[in-house]
């Protein structure tokens, strides 16, 4: 399952916005969204547990702090199911 997607992340009051292309992969059965700083090597999964549009607004901004974000597409599979690769990191800024 790999995950090519575009994305679109844009900072406003008191939030951050991230759309992006949803995969091409019929069995995707939702988003994990990653978080971190611009330091972290490894993002954490701000999602409890997957969204299933491609789509997120994250509320737990610090205004004036960078984060970083990125998605990965899950799929239906149970008991584990498949998850893709990290997508490509994006920077903003919260304002």
């Amino acid at each position: 399952m790999a995950d090519n997607t575009e994305h679109l992340f844009r900072a406003e009051q008191a939030g951050i916005s991230l759309i992006w292309e949803p995969s091409g992969d019929a069995d995707v059965a939702g988003y994990v969204v990653l978080r971190g700083e611009p330091s972290d090597a490894t993002l954490q999964p701000l999602t409890p547990s997957p969204v299933p549009d491609p789509r997120f607004r994250d509320t737990t901004v610090v205004s004036g702090r960078r984060y970083v974000y990125a998605v990965r597409a899950v799929d239906g599979h149970l008991p584990v199911p498949n998850v893709s690769d990290e997508s490509t990191r994006v920077e903003e800024t919260a304002r």
